[in-house]
């Protein structure tokens, strides 16, 4: 997609200051991402997507027991399906659900990797399964151009800079992949087309106006952040953590 770059970028500029580490600007990405995936080019993907979960939601259930997180994936093939291009997943409601989601998504298979993975013998590291749940969500939602540049850059971070997920700030896991969604809505206000960001409950089309007002609250938001918890420029040391 010829977009995705602009909206890649964004979604990162939007949640640096909300961050508390840069390992949570790979979850800023994902949410950047989300909307788009009603795209009739990322119907392939959805496929996938809902086969994958129905065989997941399978196996794991006589593995097990029934797994909420398997079934988590076909909810979102079929929202991503269902959906009409700029439709739901460009929606305020439409990003909050599926951020969560997605949070949950992350959430549920740690411990469901940590387990099969010990269950084989192997006692691997937080910061491996992370790299398995966070490569795989992006094999989804990252756009195939930028694949292996996402992939390469998460692998790299994860080596150098190991995350416990113990330690892991879900709450600010949420906020990142709904403002990184949300930067993306910011940026097709801008469109001519404009965006029914209140769907379902309305029909009507925003364009630049709101997109002006959300990125205001953006900014007023971001330096109360920064003169509430400090810069985050100038606090080096704890910048690369995962706390």
């Amino acid at each position: 997609m010829s977009s995705y770059k602009p909206h890649a970028i964004a979604g990162l500029i939007f949640a640096l200051p909300f961050i508390p580490s840069v390992f949570y600007l790979f979850f800023a990405l994902i949410g950047a991402s989300i909307p788009d995936m009603d795209h009739h080019t990322n119907n392939d993907k959805v496929y996938s997507m809902f086969v994958i979960g129905v065989i997941l939601s399978i196996l794991l259930f006589f593995y097990d027991g029934l797994s909420i997180s398997a079934l988590i994936i076909v909810s979102l093939a079929v929202i991503f399906y269902m959906s009409k291009h700029r439709g739901f997943t460009h929606s305020l409601l439409g990003i909050s659900i599926l951020s969560f989601l997605f949070m949950l998504l992350v959430m549920g298979f740690i411990p469901i990797l940590s387990r099969i993975f010990l269950s084989l013998g192997f006692d691997i590291s937080s910061s491996l399964i992370l790299l398995v749940i966070l490569a795989i969500i992006g094999y989804f939602v990252i756009s195939k151009r930028y694949l292996y540049i996402y992939l390469l850059i998460l692998a790299i971070y994860l080596v150098v800079f190991p995350v416990d997920y113990t330690s892991i700030q879900w709450s600010k896991v949420l906020l990142t992949m709904f403002v990184g969604a949300l930067s993306h809505i910011v940026l097709d206000l801008w469109t001519p087309a404009g965006l029914k960001v209140l769907k379902p409950f309305t029909d009507f089309k925003f364009h630049k106006g709101l997109a002006i007002f959300l990125v205001l609250i953006w900014v007023l938001s971001s330096i109360f952040v920064l003169f509430t918890y400090g810069s985050f420029i100038s606090n080096l040391n704890p910048l690369f953590m995962y706390t």
